[in-house]
């Protein structure tokens, strides 16, 4: 349409010129007509230049009136710019401080609290540590204080605390003979400190608090003051933290002082925890590195120590936390905020102000020495202390008085209101100047445009006969009177009738039934919306591995993919004004140059191709936690063309805006032609970049491209660097040129390209964080289906005593049971959601750990390592997502009991579920690189451990479990049983399920097969409960082998991957030693006998398992077709495959050089599980 318009504009500017030569013409002929005709037309002239001058002296007196009112309103914008300005600074300033006061009063009201829960905190492991120790107060001292109040003090950022016990006057001797016996805390705390050459001196006995100094006060020195009586007893001061370097601080009665006794007497009175007065510590002598707190304003925090944990127990002591004011007001602002001052007052007449700047402060003055000019901006809190009577006048009660200071407000003054305002007067001046050129122009115009206009006239008589014109107006105006005289729901469907017959292409059809008004082919139908734009750039961008990526996932998980990526894309497309067009399965097709056409349409095209590909590395990383393995190595090719397209609506039942044309065409061809994590560039595109001077954006393709209907063509890639804010994506400029695909087809290599064995770092912590991501999600449906049944776990003795039982002297292979009992339905299992359902972050971090570890005992093997134990839980979830009953989840009656009976109670049993994923992440473990029938020949000690049976699976159950058993998983374990009924059930499915990977042992083999044909035979039944647990088991079973060879029944590239790795294993066995025949003798045939006699059959069984819904039909499709394509093309893979270890080096000696070579050792980390089983053994 836009171009339409531009097409009508030229040929009304190609006909303006033609008539302007004609009126020319015209008025030639008219100055040799008739006098009269000549003086009619001066005298029309005449009037028309007087009404002309009229409207001139109005125009004239109008923009005189604008120029005026422009002056005005640029010095009153300008005015109140300047002032509404300088009112939001302060505003601003006002509102910051109110925020920061009010944080400053509530993190005050924090450390307070904080000081209050670690002071409390000790008296509890003090009345702890006494019970437990049979100790009675005050004879306590407890062990490592030292140790223990450091962690105390960095938590309440405190420099001292006091233990002092309440002492009976007539225990007094008792007490000093005590503490003369049980002083050696203090040289083992400076010992601690890093003091151990100081020497305290003696324990002093009983005496005041002044008398500190006289190392030999005692009791008779000691009088008993009226303080002291209030109580009844002694409160001298026993442990400190730190310990002190003068102990004559010790045994100082703190209830001498008469601010101490109060205090210890509310303490006492309402078994609560108090703040004393501020005052200053003349005790921080005795202690080293206090003596900067002498002169500092500080508080104590008291805490009663209660005797045991009785409701009504008795005090026995005090704890008393030191604490300078100045540590309230640390590390509350930014960095950068300030100057505030906080002035803090009690009611015992303690004033004092501090200053803070961002997270420092310190104090000002003693005293309230704040701006009284900022009084109206006040905050005012207090310190309140739970429990505490704020109205009891005998306490000291704390208030906070925050105020801003000029150094805070300057920072919000700037030049920004005097800026503005000259912004604002700069733009009505502007505005003026414009005008007035405006104005000039206009009236330079003004007759040019009155000609203009009587051509235009001219011109739009000349595109319609004069009945035409009648007929159009005739029909707008019936439409008009029509659309008027209808009801006003009947105009609402109309237009909704018209829209719908737009896009369907059915304008000329009523809607009512008969009145269609047909012609001779079809129903009438207006012009369609189409047209041709010259100059457009088209994208297509298809995502390479698609396909064999989707193969493996569930359908959700393809469009999470699909959804994730494209939506980046078309936020790309927003920002660069791209119109995206369609999306073609995984292609993204999108175009520049239309609707609204733009000259640096390839430009804005590469930018975005750019754009595009770098989000989409990011994206598909990110994603890798949820949609598995594999999902980074997805890779975008992007091809570009430029050329004219044609682009329009095409209406039918699913109308769409699409593009036609040979360019589109040649885009596809780019696209296909190109190569992962590139954009391919036509000689067209490339053309217009150069042109716009971009050509170090391009980098010419070293040979050139075969398409088809094309024949050769020249082609670029788009360089990634060449602009600051571009995307370099990785491995870009490493690929060579002379591999690239020519023959324009998709096709891949037949050898897929072997990834390396270890993964890289980021790779591997996707793999790790993918897995627990999975089995965190089933630990929570086991909690909750824990909770909606209220289970009550066993104590935690009979649960170790269970784990200690499986832990030591078990031969894992006789642990097999025909059948696994899972639980029966029970309606309200189903009562808490399990999305309600937290874990705890011991859980999660106990399980990151765990799997972590798990993924570092897998070995380096190409085959059996810990990403191919990833693509077989991968394979267990999609199949356990798929158990259901596909007639009964469609249907409105369904219920979960129906469920539970079809899929044999797996899908209501999350343990079940949980143990079948975390056995598929176990079952390999430490795998060795070779199968078990060459350890036997071996004689390896793992061997020998299991007695010749199922070794490598044994082996990896053991080491899986005795790693879960340590007691750094005790809270993860909690967690997936609490019951030993849940522990034996747990137990029981990892050991049959990983045993059931060994698909070689002719005993095992023999033990499924008879059960197969018990549960699934014709005369099978499913009347009793064993009937329907063997079923389970068997349908367990089958999950885990078919995910275990899943890679055979999946996309044709994924399987091509997993069998070039587990043939380079195989084959690095043989030339290791470990293997007697050359594995590349009969792959090709082995391969065809795998799927005949083992793959195809499963994948059958799956079927006949009936419950595994359209995934059963899914890997048996795959499965035939891989077999087939297998049979065409295998016997060249095998000889790429070899080919491309000669390339390596492998071969060449490589046999000569493994003939005497040992066999290899068991590595050191299964050494214990080893030497366990060899001690069983003897």
């Amino acid at each position: 349409m836009m171009r339409d318009n531009d097409t009508d504009d030229a040929s009304e500017l190609l006909s303006v010129s033609e008539f302007s030569q004609e009126d020319e013409d015209n008025t030639s002929s008219h100055d040799d007509g008739s006098d009269a005709e000549h003086h009619q037309k001066k005298k029309k002239k005449k009037k028309g230049d007087e009404i002309g001058t009229k409207e001139s002296k109005s125009v004239f007196r109008a923009k005189l009136m604008v120029y005026l009112v422009l002056v005005v309103s640029c010095v009153t914008a300008s005015v109140l710019t300047y002032f509404f300005t300088s009112d939001q600074e302060t505003d601003d300033f006002e509102k910051d401080f109110k925020v920061f006061a009010d944080e400053i009063v509530r993190v005050a009201n924090d450390v307070l609290q904080v000081k209050i829960d670690v002071v409390e905190s000790l008296s509890i492991s003090t009345t702890s540590y006494a019970t437990k120790e049979g100790h009675q107060f005050p004879f306590v001292t407890l062990p490592d204080f030292e140790i223990q109040t450091q962690k105390a003090r960095e938590m309440a950022s405190s420099e001292l605390i006091l233990m002092t016990p309440l002492v009976d006057k007539t225990a007094g001797p008792q007490w000093e003979n005590y503490t003369k016996f049980e002083g050696s805390w203090i040289e083992q705390g400076l010992v601690i400190q890093g003091l151990p050459g100081v020497n305290p001196g003696p324990i002093p006995g009983i005496h005041d608090l002044e008398e500190s100094d006289h190392h030999n006060a005692g009791l008779d020195q000691s009088s008993d003051d009226a303080d002291s009586a209030r109580l009844g007893v002694y409160a001298p001061i026993w442990q400190t933290g730190p310990a002190p370097i003068n102990a004559s601080i010790v045994n100082s009665d703190f209830l001498s002082d008469e601010t101490f006794a109060e205090l210890a007497e509310q303490v006492v009175r309402s078994r609560l925890p108090f703040v004393s007065r501020m005052g200053r510590l003349p005790i921080a002598k005795y202690f080293a590195n206090l003596g900067d707190t002498l002169d500092s304003p500080y508080s104590f925090v008291l805490s009663p120590i209660f005797k045991d944990f009785n409701e009504n127990a008795d005090i026995v002591g005090l704890y008393y936390i030191v604490v300078p004011w100045d540590i309230y007001f640390r590390d509350i602002l930014p960095l950068g905020v300030g100057d505030i001052e906080v002035v803090v007052s009690d009611s015992c007449d303690g004033v004092v102000t501090y200053a803070i700047n961002g997270p420092n402060s310190w104090l000002k003055s003693r005293g309230d020495t704040h701006n009284s000019g900022f009084d109206n901006l006040r905050v005012t809190g207090s310190i309140d202390i739970e429990g505490q009577d704020a109205d009891n006048e005998e306490l000291c009660h704390y208030t906070l008085q925050v105020y801003p200071t000029k150094s805070m407000k300057s920072d919000y003054e700037s030049q920004d209101p005097l800026i503005f305002a000259i912004v604002v007067a700069f733009i009505f001046v502007f505005t003026t100047m414009v005008f007035l050129v405006y104005d000039w122009a206009v009236q330079r115009r003004q007759w040019m445009i009155i000609r203009a206009a009587r051509k235009t006239q001219a011109i739009v008589s000349s595109l319609f006969p004069k009945n035409v014109q009648d007929r159009i107006m005739k029909d707008v105006d019936e439409e008009v009177q029509r659309e008027a005289n209808a009801p006003f729901a009947s105009r609402g469907n109309r237009t909704k009738d018209q829209l719908q017959n737009f896009l369907k292409g059915k304008e000329g059809e009523k809607s009512d039934e008969g009145d269609e008004d047909v012609g001779a082919i079809g129903p009438k139908r207006s012009k369609p919306i189409a047209d041709l734009f010259p100059e457009a750039t088209i994208i297509f961008a298809d995502i390479v591995g698609f396909t064999a990526w989707s193969s493996t996932r569930e359908p959700s998980q393809v469009f999470q993919l699909l959804e994730t990526i494209y939506h980046v894309f078309d936020e790309i497309a927003n920002r660069r004004r791209v119109f995206k067009v369609e999306t073609v399965g995984d292609c993204y097709v999108a175009v520049a140059g239309l609707p609204e056409p733009r000259k640096d349409h390839a430009i804005v095209m590469a930018r975005f191709a750019r754009d595009c590909l770098g989000q989409f590395t990011q994206t598909v990383k990110a994603m890798v936690v949820e949609l598995g393995p594999d999902t980074e190595e997805l890779g975008l090719r992007i091809g570009l063309h430029s050329g004219p397209v044609t682009a329009g609506v095409l209406r039918g039942e699913r109308a769409r805006f699409q593009l036609f044309g040979d360019t589109v065409n040649t885009t596809a061809r780019m696209e296909s032609t190109g190569l992962p994590n590139k954009v391919h560039i036509s000689q067209e595109t490339a053309d217009l970049l150069t042109a716009a001077g971009k050509s170090a954006w391009l980098r010419t393709r070293r040979e050139t491209v075969v398409a088809k209907g094309k024949g050769e063509l020249q082609t670029y890639w788009l360089e990634s660097t060449g602009e600051a804010n571009t995307v370099t994506t990785a491995g870009e400029s490493d690929v060579d040129d002379s591999k690239e695909q020519t023959d324009g087809t998709q096709s891949a290599p037949n050898v897929a390209p072997a990834a390396p064995a270890v993964p890289s770092a980021d790779k591997y912590n996707r793999l790790v964080a993918w897995n627990c991501d999975i089995l965190a999600k089933l630990l929570t449906q086991i909690v909750a289906r824990r909770e909606s049944r209220n289970t009550q776990p066993d104590t935690v003795s009979e649960i170790r005593k269970l784990e200690e039982q499986y832990c030591s002297n078990r031969y894992v292979l006789s642990e097999v049971q025909e059948i696994v009992r899972l639980p029966k339905f029970e309606a309200e299992s189903q009562r808490v959601d399990p999305w309600s359902v937290q874990l705890s972050e011991d859980v999660l971090g106990q399980l990151k750990d765990y799997v972590q570890t798990l993924a570092a005992m897998y070995r380096d093997n190409p085959f059996h390592n810990f990403e191919h134990a990833s693509h077989v839980t991968m394979s267990v979830m999609k199949l356990l997502s798929r158990i259901v009953a596909p007639d009964m989840a469609s249907s409105p009656s369904d219920t979960d009991e129906a469920l539970h009976d079809h899929t044999y109670g797996i899908t209501s049993d999350p343990m079940t579920q949980f143990a079948v994923a975390l056995s598929a992440l176990i079952h390999d473990v430490d795998h060795p690189g070779v199968p078990n029938s060459q350890l036997i020949k071996e004689e390896t000690s793992l061997a020998a451990v299991y007695r010749n049976k199922s070794i490598a699976e044994q082996n990896s159950v053991d080491l899986a479990w005795d790693l879960l058993m340590d007691d750094a998983y005790g809270d993860l374990r909690n967690t997936i049983y609490v019951t030993k009924t849940e522990f034996l059930r747990f137990r029981q499915l990892v050991v049959n399920i990983v045993l059931a990977t060994d698909i070689m042992d002719k005993d095992l083999g023999a033990l499924r097969k008879g059960r197969w044909n018990r549960a699934f035979s014709e005369q099978a039944s499913n009347n009793t409960e064993d009937d329907v647990n063997r079923k389970a088991t068997i349908v367990m079973e089958h999950l885990i082998q078919a995910s275990d060879v899943a890679h055979t029944m999946q996309h044709w590239h994924i399987y091509r991957k997993w069998n070039q790795r587990l043939f380079k294993e195989m084959y690095e066995a043989f030339l290791s030693g470990r293997a007697e025949k050359d594995p590349s003798e009969n792959w090709y045939d082995g391969e065809k006998g795998f799927f005949d006699f083992y793959i195809i059959p499963l994948a059958k069984k799956l079927k006949d398992c009936g419950v595994f819904g359209v995934s059963s039909d899914e890997y048996l499709q795959y499965a035939v077709q891989n077999r087939k394509e297998w049979d065409l093309k295998g016997q060249e893979l095998v000889a790429e495959m070899l080919k491309s270890f000669r390339d390596q080096g492998r071969i060449p000696g490589a046999k000569a050089a493994a003939a005497g070579s040992a066999p290899e050792q068991a590595p050191p980390r299964q050494a214990s599980a080893v030497f366990k089983k060899e001690k069983e053994l003897v």
